[in-house]
């Protein structure tokens, strides 16, 4: 366990020069002085006899009286014939001695009577660590790091007192117990009526010891000697198994302040990440601080950035654009207020250009403190799988603001995708009608179809085939244009639906949603609803709160990312690495497929490699010059819609939109053998980029061993993007990264060795003493250098200043939106009783009629008269 300590209090995630602020409580470095004794640590007799001569050192005499006529006032310690008179003595009887283990080790004291009957307390420390007057220290610093060992193996704190300087010189310096000086009174009339300032519940721990130290510095030297010394004190010292709650061990390291910074990337909150520190290192006691001072570093960081959050983000992200290569951001203010922003790195600029044929993007709220919107840019992978394009927030949610957020967008990423996903937003729509005039835009087939339980009566959803009937309409991705029209008039005329102002509507709009009128625009199967921005806008609330700093919210962001790369380097890993099963006779066409498609496409086209085989076979051919024009019958089968066995206790899921129909019926496929052209009447490679059942039956028949090389679409394709592009972290903003990712290296180097040497106890506890003179040493190369403070920690932590002398940009105003949501809506009466109609009523015991329970059942009441009368 010790050296589990050891190891965590070594590693830091900044530099080297944070890490020596970590050890100011190990021990003291060794007393630079040509003429100390260094057993004694005191000076030779001519040292000291220059010292006394010195015209201030009179003062040396002028210590506090004990009250004890055989204290040896000179020594600062009791004669060793005077322990006997201590013990014999009414006036000087020792009390107490702690006979504890660890207190004997550090921190024991003895408690004496004065003269006068007051108590008094001594500290009895290791021989080393014993003050002598005189002790020379090369520098203040190194001085005070020394009273600080000294009282924390005796167990009391210290703090500053007076500092006199000369020429702007500090000629001496003061420290006293904690404790010393008297408590602060304050008289409050709490009867009178006048009075509006509420009396601080506070329990007071002065009680004016007059233990100190002083320090004075020696002339033309940077060295300071041990001037006066006082070494008693009118309280008991803290034991050793308390000391962990001293105010010295309160103090936070910069390792467990960068340990609150980075978990709260991941909505992990002080008291949880202490909780977790306290797990890691095994116990409260070996974690610095409390719970309380954990909590009070996030609000110490709050209220540091301040009204500099914005500007602090916009330099955080200029560093960034400066040191990475291309990092693009973009920002709007009004009136000096940050009013929008939008950003995209390198791996989401090759991302888009691979993956940025179709994208959705949806408005999500809660995210930070200002409650600007956060709108996602999210397309799909070669796998499958979401990927985010870049990302933009928001003030307002008006039509300026989702143009300029557009405009940004296609200027940073140079061109605009065939079609964009989104709800049914009138700001949206605009924006993209303006911005990408080419661009297909589709709305949500599914924001559309849930609003249906609203817009038509109970008794036609609920008592007709009516919603069975809808959704074989608009879900139909084989039905022509003529079609779709056709049956639509026709389920309303069955309904009685002409007059609903709701479907009028729709069926107007039927160009932006149904897919019939999508059949010309390449890969418009991919998304036909926003699911995929929805589930990135859970993903990113899981990490993300509504009272985030923008800062911290940019750190969840860029985690969540991290997240994702990460996950398509393991897909990748997946399918170089997993060999694929091969199921059925065309095995060359199985295996060009498993060599050229990722894993999860893969599985996609052997699928429809099964279907060709098992429920399709040409029912006639039309031979031409060049072409045949092929006729296949495809036929139900009892392959399972949504999962497929692929191997052995693996199961995949398969998106509704990726099933093909199994419906019996003829497909027309043309095929030319000469330039090895084919296309299908289902046009399944026009929207989803993978060959149907169909064509692949063709293929079999006309003996083609692999698919043809213009068909394999590049988005499809495995390793299309090196993995060195996806690990690539741009969370760092200059070059304190570089020194974070070696950080990170030496802890994992460390982690290995513990690994190794887990099973060696003498090894291991060697290895803990070379580590333990290794950070010794680091602190004595370091003693120099200036100890980084809480404030420029905070500013290391987020790669910028947070208190810079000019503030360009202010925070944003506080405006909520229309999607933020009070929960005081008002709900129509329809409303009302949908939600109710949703909800899972109770059954009836005595009849088993759903509406009422047993008390109010008409059946066992009527049962009830009948038996009375």
């Amino acid at each position: 366990m010790r050296l589990h300590v050891i190891l965590i209090e070594y590693f830091t995630y900044i530099d080297i020069s944070i890490m020596i602020t970590v050890m100011d409580d190990l021990d003291m470095h060794d007393i630079k002085n040509n003429h100390l004794d260094e057993e004694n640590h005191q000076f030779g007799y001519t040292d000291s006899e220059f010292l006394h001569n010195e015209e201030n050192q009179s003062e040396t005499k002028d210590m506090n009286d004990i009250g004890n006529d055989h204290y040896d006032e000179e020594n600062h310690q009791f004669r060793s014939g005077d322990s006997e008179i201590l013990d014999n003595d009414g006036n000087q009887l020792e009390i107490q001695v702690q006979s504890d283990n660890v207190a004997a080790e550090y921190g024991s004291c003895k408690e004496f009577i004065g003269a006068d009957g007051s108590l008094f307390w001594i500290p009895v420390v290791e021989p080393g660590w014993i003050p002598t007057l005189g002790s020379i220290f090369k520098d203040i610093k190194d001085a005070i790091k020394w009273y600080k060992g000294y009282a924390l193996r005796s167990g009391f704190d210290i703090r500053k007192s007076t500092e006199r300087k000369k020429s702007g010189i500090t000629t001496s310096k003061y420290f006293i117990c904690n404790r010393g000086g008297l408590p602060n009174t304050f008289m409050l009339d709490t009867i009178s009526d006048d009075h509006n300032k509420q009396l601080r519940n506070s329990n007071c721990k002065r009680t004016n010891c007059k233990a100190f130290v002083a320090f004075k510095a020696i002339p033309h030297s940077s060295e300071v000697y041990l001037w006066r010394f006082e070494q008693q004190h009118n309280h008991k010292l803290i034991n050793q198994d308390c000391m962990h709650l001293s105010r010295a061990k309160r103090q936070l390291s910069v390792v467990d302040q960068a340990f609150i910074h980075k978990l709260s990337s991941a909505k992990v909150g002080a008291t949880t990440a202490y909780r977790l520190m306290c797990v890691i290192k095994g116990g409260c006691e070996f974690v610095d601080g409390l719970e309380i001072d954990w909590k009070n570093f996030t609000r110490d960081i709050n209220c540091h950035i301040g009204g500099t959050d914005a500007n602090l983000l916009i330099t955080k992200l200029q560093n960034r654009k400066e040191n990475v290569t291309n990092f693009t951001y973009e920002y709007r203010c009004d009136k000096k207020q940050l009013n929008a922003l939008f950003w995209a790195d390198d791996t989401s600029k090759q991302n888009y250009e691979l993956f940025g044929d179709v994208v959705s993007f949806d408005a999500t709220y809660r995210t930070n403190r200002y409650c600007m919107v956060f709108v996602p840019f999210t397309g799909i992978d070669n796998h499958k799988r979401c990927v985010t394009f870049g990302a933009g927030l928001l003030c307002r949610e008006d039509t300026n603001s989702y143009i300029w957020l557009l405009r940004s967008f296609l200027k940073c990423f140079g061109k605009a995708p065939i079609m964009v996903v989104t709800d049914q937003d009138p700001a949206m729509k605009k924006a993209i009608e303006i911005v990408f005039p080419y661009t297909k835009h589709r709305f949500c087939m599914w924001h559309i179809t849930s609003k249906l339980p609203l817009k038509v009566s109970w008794e036609t959803m609920n008592e007709s085939d009516f919603k069975a009937d809808f959704n074989s309409i608009v879900w139909d991705s084989k039905i022509a244009v003529n079609d779709f029209e056709m049956r639509w008039d026709a389920l309303m005329v069955k309904y009685k639906l002409q007059d609903n102002k709701w479907m009028k509507d729709m069926f107007d709009l039927r160009s932006s949603w149904i897919p019939a009128y999508f059949k010309d625009v390449p890969m418009s199967g991919l998304m036909r609803t926003t699911s995929r921005s929805e589930s990135e806008n859970s993903a990113f609330n899981r990490v993300s709160h509504h009272g985030y700093t923008l800062n911290n919210f940019m750190n969840a962001f860029e985690s969540v990312m991290e997240r994702q790369r990460n996950n398509q380097i393991k897909f990748d890993f997946d399918t170089s690495t997993i060999i694929p099963i091969i199921k059925t006779p065309l095995e060359d066409m199985e295996k060009h497929a498993s060599m050229v498609y990722t894993r999860t496409i893969f599985l996609m086209v052997q699928r429809e490699i099964l279907h060709s085989l098992v429920s399709c076979s040409q029912k006639s051919v039309t031979s031409g010059v060049v072409s045949d024009i092929c006729i296949v019958k495809h036929k139900r089968t009892n392959i399972s819609k949504k999962k497929v066995v692929v191997e052995k206790k693996e199961k995949v899921d398969i998106d509704s939109e990726w099933n093909f129909n199994t419906s019996e019926g003829d497909f027309e496929v043309e095929f030319n053998r000469e330039d090895l052209t084919v296309k299908c009447s289902c046009m399944l490679f026009e929207r989803f980029g993978i060959f149907c059942r169909h064509i692949f039956c063709i293929l079999k028949i006309y003996d083609i061993q692999e698919i043809p090389s213009r068909y394999i679409l590049k988005r499809w394709r495995r390793d299309i993007i090196p993995t060195t592009v996806l690990k690539r972290t741009f969370r760092y903003s200059d070059s304190s990264g570089n020194v974070e990712k070696v950080a990170y290296k030496a802890f994992s180097m460390l982690d290995q060795c513990l690994s190794s040497l887990s099973n060696d106890d003498k090894k291991l506890e060697e290895f803990m003493q070379k580590l333990e003179v290794f950070m010794t040493d680091i602190g004595e190369q370091g003693s120099d250098k200036v100890p980084v403070t809480k404030e420029d920690h905070i500013d290391k932590l987020y790669g910028a200043t947070t208190n810079p002398e000019v503030v360009d940009v202010e925070n944003p105003p506080m405006v909520k939106n229309k999607g933020f949501g009070t929960g005081k809506r008002l709900k129509s009466a329809l409303e009302k009783a949908t939600i109710q109609g949703n909800k899972q009523s109770r059954s009836c015991k005595t009849c088993g009629v759903k509406g009422h329970n047993s008390r109010k059942c008409l059946t066992l009441l009527n049962k009830s008269k009948v038996q009375s009368a």
